[in-house]
């Protein structure tokens, strides 16, 4: 992917999502999902379109993760949410389970089941979805696999790869129906972005390792070479010295 292509299409105040400008936030929780996607994507321009669409809808265009109602902090989004089933405390740990990320993770047991995408226990520590590392993750993997939907049925099932999409019910990936049909407004201008953009990002491919140079062996002129000049003159000196001993004696 040409990432400055990318943004420059995103940034096209055509493009249906962010205007004429991006700012340091929105690129950075972009980035995060453009890196997940490589270590943990399908390699499909409609799954990471999709995942920037619903991040672009759940954070209120941040593209960071967020608390529900964008609270500062976990009391206030505590008394948010108050009223709501999922607003109480839960579990063993008494948090409260309310929307968290890129994509609101809700309830204990969508915290309990996205622990081990997150690699970090979710059910103990809910804030860790605000990671962006984590975040970004949780949200690719749960798309693929469909586990919000009630049925397991990925992204991949509503947005083949060949074939129509089902936007209205891909939205069940995530959240039942609600904002489908905005959601695929967004989801539409990330793909045509992508696809200017030459394609999904990819993992960057290693160096290859130069072979190590054989040693040369020495070949005969650059062998060592005893001057025959210096070896004569040494054993004249050595005779001279000998003759010399025996004159004394």
């Amino acid at each position: 992917m040409n990432r400055a292509a990318f943004y420059a299409a995103l940034r096209r105040r055509t493009s249906g999502v962010f205007g004429t400008s991006i700012s340091q936030q929105q690129v950075t929780g972009i980035e995060g999902i453009l890196d997940a996607f490589i270590t943990h994507g399908d390699g499909r321009d409609k799954t990471l379109a999709y995942a920037l669409a619903t991040a672009y809808h759940e954070t209120g265009a941040r593209m960071v993760p967020v608390r529900e109602g964008f609270a500062k902090d976990d009391a206030t989004a505590r008394r948010i949410v108050a009223k709501r089933a999922y607003g109480q405390p839960a579990g063993k740990y008494g948090h409260v389970y309310y929307g968290r990320g890129q994509v609101q993770l809700t309830w204990l047991p969508n915290y309990d089941k996205s622990s081990t995408d997150a690699k970090y226990d979710l059910v103990a520590y809910p804030d860790k979805m605000l990671d962006p590392v984590i975040s970004a993750r949780v949200l690719i993997k749960g798309l693929l696999d469909g586990r919000w939907n009630g049925k397991g049925n990925g992204i991949a099932f509503y947005l083949p790869t060949s074939g129509p999409d089902d936007l209205k019910n891909a939205r069940r990936t995530v959240n039942i129906t609600d904002k489908w049909g905005m959601i695929g407004g967004y989801y539409k201008a990330f793909l045509a972005a992508i696809k200017e953009a030459g394609g999904v990002p990819v993992a960057a491919p290693l160096p290859t390792p130069k072979p190590e140079q054989p040693v040369k062996p020495l070949v005969e002129a650059e062998k060592p070479q005893v001057r025959a000049g210096s070896l004569s003159g040494l054993l004249a000196k050595l005779l001279q010295a000998l003759a010399a001993l025996f004159k004394r004696k």
